[in-house]
């Protein structure tokens, strides 16, 4: 076991989302080296200090590029593409017996999405095959070889990739940040009725992994008064918007807000006024009201397409500091089954998706995709006041997963059956149009697992340009991703 003991990891920055990048490969590096099966050893894994280490063992060697002189011996910066990172593995120049593993970027988010792809997309490649066995326990001893050569570099094509979610099931929050992060998604969105009273250590824990944590509630709009909203209560509603954000949310220094006013219906009219020309007013207002005290506050405002869609005229008025995240664009992926879409119905909600692309010229834009397990509504029960967010006992954690595991069978087989290649197909369609700032994401309940469909749709997010088939591969490989 002479060769499976000598590994360490050498690290330039121990703080911040370098220091979970190193916490990452120190867990699932140390999975397979430090304990004997069946045998008593406790054994650690060395983490040392690039600019105090010595490089005379195999090593997983990570950091800022501008960081770590170990690094900048064996990496040019040219192989870093912009916005992206490198993974590299290689024979040391100085003892072809020696493994190392080199993982950088030019920021500390992007050694981590580095370190995400070392442990989930090179083991899985890396394992060992026996016949027809691959056997991850044998991945690091020497009667299996050295480990395969390895270079990966790679950037994001979709700059923001969000998940819009409830409060309501998460239950461990932190377990939800993590799953997010090794997923390389960077913006959640939680909506809620009452802000969580441990709202502020959620925001510092998502700051962790870098992930922007933009808190979502109503302006004008619940799953209990979206059907009998009044016209008459807009101005009642707006100095509430007012007085909401600056009770609740002003005090935790929000990376943002997201709202749903009333676009959630199916018809155009409200009252026999017209929705997209009543909502596009009532948010401008609103939101200029809150920019004027807080002029660099950063608004989504989450517009639901059915009741505006033949009136967009209206919508291309609102304020260009909003950005607009769509729902509910036409034929999947903007619906919640992940089944093969209608061709006519797929081309036609593409060239509506070209429409609000540009609708406002350069101005933020987002679009949620679906075919991920969602709330029931027919037993939805509206929060009742603030809670403690994502801090529930595991026999509430399995219960919801066992609920939920049967859905998430249900959905995968849809989304294996060409659901997911519609994802595929219309992000490609979007990254076409050029827009200069545009965000993707996933409307949907993640809680209790990192599942298939969620994973895969991360990944298309992350680079649509890959070709569809290495994707699927990718993912269903990978030991983190369940698949039931």
């Amino acid at each position: 076991m002479a060769d499976k003991r000598q590994w360490k990891i050498i690290y330039s920055c121990y703080e911040g989302t370098e220091k979970k990048a190193v916490d990452l490969i120190s867990s699932e590096l140390g999975s397979y080296v430090i304990r004997d099966a069946g045998v008593y050893s406790l054994y650690v894994l060395p983490c040392e200090r690039a600019d105090e280490a010595k490089i005379d063992s195999h090593a997983v060697i990570l950091g800022v590029y501008s960081e770590n002189a170990l690094i900048r011996r064996y990496i040019g910066e040219d192989e870093i593409p912009e916005g992206g990172y490198i993974v590299k593995v290689i024979r040391d120049p100085e003892c072809e017996t020696r493994t190392l593993a080199l993982i950088t970027a030019r920021a500390p988010q992007e050694v981590f999405y580095g370190a995400v792809d070392f442990v989930d997309d090179y083991f899985a490649k890396a394992i060992p095959a026996d016949g027809c066995l691959r056997m991850l326990h044998t991945m690091f001893d020497e009667d299996y070889g050295t480990l395969p050569l390895y270079t990966h570099a790679t950037a994001p094509k979709i700059k923001r990739r969000c998940v819009f979610t409830w409060g309501h099931p998460i239950n461990d929050y932190r377990n939800y940040i993590e799953n997010m992060a090794r997923l390389k998604l960077n913006q959640l969105i939680i909506w809620n009725d009452f802000v969580p009273i441990n709202a502020k250590e959620i925001v510092d824990y998502a700051h962790e992994y870098g992930i922007q944590l933009i808190w979502g509630y109503a302006w004008g709009w619940s799953p209990e008064s979206c059907k009998d909203f009044r016209v008459k209560d807009l101005e009642k509603i707006k100095a509430g918007v007012l007085e909401k954000f600056e009770r609740e949310y002003a005090p935790l220094g929000v990376d943002g807000i997201y709202f749903q006013s009333f676009t959630e219906n199916t018809g155009a009219y409200i009252e026999g006024r017209l929705v997209a020309d009543m909502v596009t007013d009532f948010v401008n207002e609103t939101a200029d009201a809150l920019l004027a005290r807080y002029p660099d506050l950063y608004i989504q405002f989450g517009l639901h397409a059915q009741s505006v869609k033949d009136h967009l005229s209206f919508i291309s008025k609102v304020d260009k500091r909003i950005e607009i995240m769509w729902e509910d664009c036409g034929e999947f992926p903007y619906n919640y089954v992940p089944k093969i879409p209608d061709p006519t119905y797929f081309e036609e909600t593409k060239q509506f998706t070209t429409r609000i692309v540009h609708l406002r010229g350069d101005a933020k834009v987002s679009m949620l995709m679906r075919g991920f397990t969602t709330l029931a509504w027919k037993q939805f029960v509206p929060q009742k006041g603030s809670f403690v967010l994502g801090k529930n006992h595991k026999r509430l954690i399995d219960h919801d997963r066992a609920l939920m595991e049967p859905m998430w069978r249900h959905l995968q087989t849809e989304w294996m059956l060409g659901g997911g290649k519609a994802v595929y197909d219309m992000t490609n369609h979007i990254l076409a149009e050029n827009h200069p700032d545009i965000a993707l994401g996933m409307a949907g309940q993640f809680a209790g697992g990192l599942w298939y469909n969620e994973a895969c749709c991360a990944e298309i997010l992350w680079d649509p340009t890959v070709p569809y088939d290495v994707i699927c591969e990718r993912v269903a490989r990978r030991r983190s991703v369940e698949i039931v």
